[in-house]
């Protein structure tokens, strides 16, 4: 089967804008069975849900060694209710609009990112949930998310969250999603291990000093010995 252009693009695309992948479910379908595209469910440019039950969190903020790459993806699997182990972090695309501010400072990246990124897990916990209640015909409120699954607590049923993705895709946000009672936190608050360690430890995580490209020059600044001397020449090297 043969897709044009214009295709694709709504389905790829659809990342960046949220459930507009509901609207293009048919296209999507039949490039996941071409195996062009992958299954899987993005509420929002934050959250991102593989069929294998994988998690990918995106965090807008740069690293400045205050584990913000841990501390971010733990607002969004909170409300979530998402299994930590199944969760890796991603770092955002430069965007000017996409995720908001991405500067990062004055120890404000939680404080500034709070709210929105539990309504982001919040909303993604409720399109399961809805999902699941269709499929088991059964009330959304007989139904609760656990450990990367929904529960449907008079039957003991249960989906894993990549099992619902492709339905859950299909559904309208709450434009309020109720958020969980801080005591009832399970990962906010605790020490959970860091999503970017290990690639730390083995080298493997790439840094900016880490960046090259063709052709590229390098460049550092000379102090002069003679105090209050400037530079009288330089040139570059490759």
């Amino acid at each position: 089967m043969a897709y044009n252009r214009r295709d694709f693009l709504k389905v790829t695309s659809s990342a960046g804008v949220g459930l507009i992948i509901g609207v293009v479910l048919p296209y999507k379908k039949r490039l996941i069975a071409a195996g062009i595209v992958e299954d899987s469910f993005e509420p929002n440019v934050w959250i991102k849900i593989q069929s294998n039950n994988i998690i990918n969190i995106v965090t807008a903020k740069s690293e400045m060694g205050q584990h913000i790459r841990t501390s971010i993806p733990m607002i969004v699997a909170e409300e979530l209710e998402a299994d930590w182990s199944h969760v890796n972090v991603v770092q955002a695309d430069s965007h000017p609009d996409k995720y908001g501010s991405q500067s990062t400072g004055g120890s404000g990246s939680i404080r500034r990112s709070y709210m929105r990124l539990r309504k982001a897990g919040a909303t993604a916990r409720e399109l399961l949930i809805k999902a699941a209640s269709i499929k088991w015909d059964v009330p959304a409120e007989e139904c609760k998310a656990h450990m990367s699954k929904v529960i449907h607590s008079k039957s003991k049923r249960s989906f894993k969250f990549g099992d619902l993705v492709s339905l859950a895709g299909t559904l309208n946000p709450p434009k309020e999603p109720n958020l969980k009672n801080e005591k009832d936190f399970k990962i906010i608050g605790n020490s959970m291990p860091g999503l970017d360690t290990h690639s730390r430890v083995n080298g493997s995580a790439k840094f900016g000093l880490d960046i090259r490209l063709p052709n590229m020059l390098y460049a550092t600044v000379l102090q002069c010995q003679t105090f209050g001397g400037s530079i009288k020449s330089f040139k570059a090297k490759k």
